[in-house]
């Protein structure tokens, strides 16, 4: 764990001398905001800690602002560090302290899925390693018309891209001025054009959704037959799993394919129990059903739910190429980051969804879904 704290401070905050610090975190993110605060102080930085309630807190505005330094005597970078659990809060908030001590002055990292397997799993990759894997997958498969998914574990895909209308989002834990860094990082997704055939979620699930199940789905995975990007039907073996999923894909736009997801971070060496962004980001292949990671300009609807089921694992095959992509073994070809890639898959308040209002959403009228508490969607 303290390596994976090392590893955040070093690698991915690139800690500097003259940097204050101040850290946000939510109730259910106490220990890792502790943990973090203290590795601050052996260093010689007294980090402000400020408490926020996640989602809704009409009185963290005034409390961050009383933690923030004078703009006048800041002598470095301002470097907030947010922890949370299952949510991501106060976007606007933090989106106005961007604005106020200026972009080039201001480093925001949002962590979700605050825990201890955050710092053991999630950062044993460097940023700099992850953008090296994404440019690699992205220059091979932004360029192509179709691909072809296979796992293991029975998952048969056909999937069509289209890189000119759709934006790919390049998830890889670097820093750039007027932007968050989301972690845990290491990801490729964009919005397939089209996706028919079998998908096998044999890795974990991750939605946007409040839940004590185990979210490994290994001894019984979800199986979900798909035509034209539309989830017709799902199976699970466990009961539970198979109920939270079909409450899922009946919201609003829920059977929808709103995210083709490539995740690139092989030091994450295992699934883990918990809803976690962490297992999106391990090797292997995800489909996020309901709301996408466009612009509505680009993607007309709005979405609640965000389901995303992975495989453990996938071959991919781009155009023609009889040569797959084996995600678990992907190498570094040394091209550089294409400039149009997305850094961000969350840009507003996210997740935190409860059992009784995903139960209410199959109530909604579907021409007409409330935007709710996912938000996806980039600027």
């Amino acid at each position: 764990m303290f390596h994976g704290i090392k590893v955040l401070l070093d690698d991915y905050v690139l800690i500097e001398k003259s940097d204050t610090f101040v850290i946000a975190y939510t109730p259910d993110s106490r220990e890792p905001a502790a943990w973090i605060a203290l590795a601050l102080r052996q260093r010689g930085f007294e980090a402000q800690i400020v408490a926020m309630r996640p989602l809704t807190d009409a009185g963290f505005r005034e409390r961050l602002e009383q933690a923030l330094p004078d703009t006048a005597g800041l002598p470095g970078r301002l470097v907030v560090l947010t922890l949370e659990r299952d949510t991501m809060s106060h976007f606007n908030v933090f989106e106005n302290v961007l604005h106020t001590y200026g972009p080039d002055r201001t480093m925001i990292v949002r962590i979700i899925s605050a825990s201890q397997e955050f710092f053991t799993k999630s950062l044993n990759v460097t940023p700099t390693e992850l953008s090296a894997l994404n440019a690699s997958l992205l220059h091979r498969i932004q360029p192509a018309k179709r691909i072809r998914v296979k796992s293991p574990g029975g998952t048969d895909l056909t999937i069509e891209i289209d890189s000119e209308k759709f934006q790919w989002v390049s998830n890889r834990g670097m820093w750039r001025p007027g932007g968050f860094t989301i972690l845990p990082a290491g990801e490729i997704a964009t919005y397939p054009a089209r996706v028919d055939g079998v998908l096998v979620a044999d890795g974990a699930f991750n939605a946007n959704v409040i839940t004590p199940l185990n979210a490994k789905l290994m001894d019984h995975p979800a199986r979900v037959t798909i035509e034209n990007s539309t989830a017709v039907d799902l199976t699970c073996a466990d009961p539970a799993l198979e109920e939270m999923f079909r409450l899922c894909l009946d919201s609003p736009y829920g059977r929808n394919v709103g995210e083709l997801g490539l995740g690139t971070n092989h030091g994450i060496d295992a699934f883990i129990p918990a809803n976690s962004h962490i297992n999106e980001r391990r090797c292997g292949v995800h489909l996020g059903f309901g709301q996408h990671n466009q612009s509505l300009s680009r993607v007309p609807y709005v979405a609640d739910v965000h389901l995303d089921l992975i495989t453990n694992g996938a071959l991919v095959w781009v155009d023609d190429d009889p040569e797959p992509i084996d995600l678990n073994h992907v190498v570094p070809s040394g091209v550089p980051h294409p400039i149009d890639a997305l850094d961000e898959d969350i840009t507003g308040d996210c997740c935190g969804l409860g059992y009784g209002e995903l139960r209410g959403l199959g109530l909604a009228d579907e021409a007409c879904p409330v935007p709710g508490r996912l938000a996806r969607v980039p600027r």
